[in-house]
């Protein structure tokens, strides 16, 4: 673990408890040692010295802070929504990949079932920061529908078969489908089409992570 998450990250004083105490636990720190904590509000990095460990709680007093500017990539990516439990898998590589804000709609192949839980998804991107490092969370936003997303972005990409083969750009917003990939009907709203190079049929979360990879790494 790189940091522990804490919103009071800069207060000369924290008392932590519950979940976040537990961390402490299992890695069996000690009185008097050290923590780096972050706040995801600004580009510190705070070291607190433990004390007062009890059973169930402790104090954290500042000692010192250091400033470490947070990467921004600038680089955001529309998916159709897919099955929850996949999502929750590959959001860590996201984040992990600097994926500043990820854009999730429900296209018309995605299961209306599938419902975002966006307070877990947050929970899974805090945890993926502490073990990476990253300074910052990764946007979600969450949309409906096609038709509402394109009133918000109306230039997107679709990242499609039948797309021509060119080079990723980090400034284009691309567009990858649900499972089963884009209706006839959602072709016919985005005229801008772009292709993976691979001859196979590619799952949702390959295919983001193909394109974050080209940009990205």
């Amino acid at each position: 673990m790189q940091f522990l998450y804490h919103k009071e990250a800069k207060n000369p004083c924290i008392f932590l408890e519950k979940e976040a105490f537990l961390h402490l636990k299992v890695r069996r720190v000690k009185e008097g040692e050290s923590l780096n904590l972050r706040n995801f509000q600004d580009d510190f990095l705070y070291t607190y010295k433990i004390s007062d460990v009890k059973r169930n709680s402790c104090v954290l007093n500042l000692s010192s802070q250091k400033e470490i500017l947070t990467f921004k990539s600038g680089v955001s990516l529309a998916l159709g929504v897919i099955e929850p439990k996949i999502l929750e898998k590959i959001l860590p590589f996201f984040n992990e990949m600097g994926l500043q804000k990820l854009i999730l709609v429900y296209c018309e192949f995605s299961q209306k079932n599938f419902k975002i839980d966006k307070k877990r998804l947050e929970k899974i991107l805090i945890n993926s920061c502490q073990q990476c490092g990253r300074g910052d969370l990764m946007e979600l936003e969450l949309y409906e529908n096609v038709d509402h997303f394109l009133t918000i972005y109306p230039k997107v990409v679709l990242v499609d078969f039948e797309g021509e083969k060119k080079e990723f750009d980090k400034d284009t917003l691309y567009f990858i489908g649900a499972e089963g990939g884009f209706s006839q009907s959602e072709k016919r709203k985005i005229k801008d089409k772009i292709a993976l190079n691979s001859p196979f049929i590619l799952k949702s979360q390959s295919a983001a992570l193909g394109v974050l990879s080209k940009i990205l790494l």
